[in-house]
């Protein structure tokens, strides 16, 4: 703000609309002084001329329409209140057809009045007529000097009339009256140029200035902050902000001292000491305080003062307040949203981290209780590059790097973490983009949730559905998933898959004999001699109870699941040691293949098992193929 507009500042700012309302009654007083003189004009015609022709009729009948025409003009240019419609004077184009129409209005009224005096009157009224029609054209170019379209049309009506009547009829006294005529609308018409010239110059310095103070006022009273004027501890002049502010009256001030403005006396004694002090360097002074309205309420402010010129006593200094309660109470809120946030966060989250531009891990917080430095230790190295999790949606390494890339938000990504000699830690992410104060990608940040515990669980489910509990070999479901995809495989590389299942013999007597607890025992055993026994590739099952599976795939002929069959007989045949001594094991087997006995995974163990069911009836410990 320059301080030579300081002589702006006003108490009383008046809005324009008030100060035309004004001006307007001395615009009123102008047009009835104008329109009450050409009344007066028309009246002395009228009276001169009824003295010189004998048509009084048409003579009343002129000045009634003249009068009439008058009125409307006025009502036009000035309605009454309720009548604004009949003044479109806001829009420019609109007043400037406004003023043409009026001009023709009223030129045309006068104009009329050859038509009442004929041609060959006597001269006292001919010349009353040039007289009283050159003596409102000149008056025309004066008042329509503004506009010199509308002079122009008021004078074309004015004295159109009169020329006619010249040109076709001249009067015997004056027989070159149209070129005399012509002459006086040239001259008129110069006149009205050179008033309009004058006119337009005095309008625009008066508009410049107008415009130029009113600029600087309107520059003052529309900022935000309240701006005041002090000699001393006094206040001398204030901008409309600070009467707001204050919830002053516009148009003064009660107390006009600068302490009361302050809510703490010994704060005014503190921001005086060090603004004086400010001020004898030559800075500007800034700080934050408390001020007190006229009707005793209290906001913070921050203010700042800068003194006007160096040698003046007391102090005259400028001074700038700006009300910072709301953004206070908003930065009171965002430290407690943020609060919450934080809060709701270490509830509901594990970790919360933070990567840099290149998506590696810079900062890591754990929420929980303890201090758990598994994740913390990975500082440095990308998600992407962790392994991943069996049980993901699918996502590999390189689709999440993509993720990444992409600046994607994502949540409840799967991932493994390695723990040393520990079990992984398996983890569920979160995450979204960072970005900068000038809008530009800085990173992720999100949270992290330990599932490991649920990941533990869901896989000990999953196992259990899979698997016997007893032995911990694959059930019949997992069998017949991998019987399933062995036969497949098989169809398409055309080789043979086979299938054994085992029976024990007389399993009863032993269950009955040792009891439930040793039969669990010896299904153990059996359980892990047929692992021993068979290749890495193929997979042993159990069925239910004492029955056994185990799936060949892979085979070039009927001999080698024969010679698999022989292998786990003699294997079984090894004695335990319970429940007698040195007790040698028995077994039915059923050997089937694909796709010689059957096409489909049931077909297989249903034909695998007729053949066990027929070497139990032939005694036992036997193979049937």
């Amino acid at each position: 703000m320059k301080l030579g507009s300081l002589s702006l500042f006003r108490q009383d700012t008046r809005p324009a609309h008030a100060v035309r309302r004004r001006a307007s009654p001395s615009r009123l007083s102008h047009a009835l002084r104008i329109h009450g003189t050409g009344q007066l004009t028309a009246l002395l015609c009228v009276i001169v001329l009824s003295t010189q022709i004998d048509a009084q009729a048409a003579l009343a009948a002129w000045w009634l329409a003249l009068t009439a025409s008058q009125a409307v003009l006025l009502l036009m240019a000035h309605p009454p209140n309720g009548w604004q419609g009949l003044a479109p004077l806001r829009d420019p184009l609109l007043r400037h057809y406004f003023s043409a129409a009026s001009a023709l209005i009223g030129g045309g009224t006068w104009g009329t009045l050859p038509l009442v005096v004929p041609s060959d009157a006597p001269a006292l009224a001919l010349a009353t007529q040039y007289a009283v029609l050159g003596g409102v054209t000149l008056a025309g170019a004066s008042i329509l000097s503004g506009s010199r379209t509308a002079f122009a049309v008021f004078i074309t009506a004015t004295l159109l009339p009169l020329f006619i009547q010249t040109l076709a009829d001249p009067p015997s006294g004056l027989p070159h009256g149209s070129l005399l005529l012509g002459l006086f609308v040239l001259f008129a018409l110069t006149l009205n140029s050179l008033l309009h010239s004058s006119h337009r110059s005095v309008v625009r310095r008066r508009a410049n200035g107008a415009s130029q103070i009113e600029a600087q006022q309107l520059m003052l009273d529309n900022t935000r902050e309240a701006v005041v004027l002090t000699h001393g501890h006094r206040i001398q002049r204030w901008n409309r902000n600070f009467s707001d502010v204050m919830r002053l009256a516009h148009h003064g001030a009660g107390d006009h001292s600068l302490r009361r403005c302050l809510a703490d006396r010994s704060d005014w004694r503190r921001h005086a000491r060090a603004a004086l002090e400010a001020f004898g360097r030559g800075t500007t002074y800034h700080g934050v305080t408390r001020l007190r309205r006229r009707d005793g309420s209290d906001f913070w402010a921050e203010i700042s003062g800068r003194r006007v010129g160096t040698n003046t006593r007391p102090v005259q200094a400028v001074w700038v307040a700006a009300d910072i309660s709301n953004r206070l109470l908003e930065d009171a809120r965002e430290a407690l949203a943020h609060k919450q946030l934080r809060a709701l966060l270490e509830q509901g989250s594990d970790w919360y981290w933070q990567t840099d531009c290149e998506h590696r891990l810079m900062h890591i917080v754990h929420h929980g209780s303890g201090d758990d430095q598994r994740l913390c230790r990975n500082v440095g190295r990308t998600w992407w590059q962790f392994p991943r999790s069996d049980c993901s949606p699918g996502l590999s390494s390189e689709q999440l790097r993509e993720i990444f890339e992409g600046r994607q938000r994502f949540r409840d990504l799967r991932v493994t973490v390695p723990d040393g000699m520990r079990p992984p830690l398996h983890l569920h992410l979160s995450g979204t983009p960072r970005l900068d104060d000038h809008g530009a990608f800085a990173g992720y940040h999100g949270t992290a949730i330990d599932v490991t515990e649920r990941i533990r669980s869901e896989e000990r489910i999953h196992h259990l559905a899979y698997h016997d509990h007893l032995t911990g070999l694959p059930n019949r479901r997992l069998l017949s998933d991998r019987l399933g995809q062995a036969i497949a495989q098989a169809r398409r590389s055309r080789e043979r898959v086979g299938i054994i299942l085992l029976d024990v013999d007389d399993f009863k007597r032993i269950n009955d004999l040792a009891g439930h607890a040793t039969g669990d025992q010896i299904l153990m055993e059996i359980a892990d001699r047929l692992r021993h026994t068979v290749r890495t590739c193929d997979s042993v099952a159990r069925l239910e109870g004492d029955a056994f599976v185990i799936l060949l795939p892979g085979l070039d002929q009927l001999q080698h699941a024969e010679q698999v069959a022989a292998k786990v007989l003699a294997a079984l045949h090894e004695p335990v040691q319970r429940p007698l001594p040195r007790s040698p094991l028995g077994a039915s087997m059923g050997i089937a293949l694909f796709p010689e006995d059957a096409d489909t995974a049931a077909g297989l163990l249903d034909m695998a098992d007729m053949r066990m069911q027929r070497a139990k009836r032939r005694g036992g410990q036997r193979i049937e193929g």
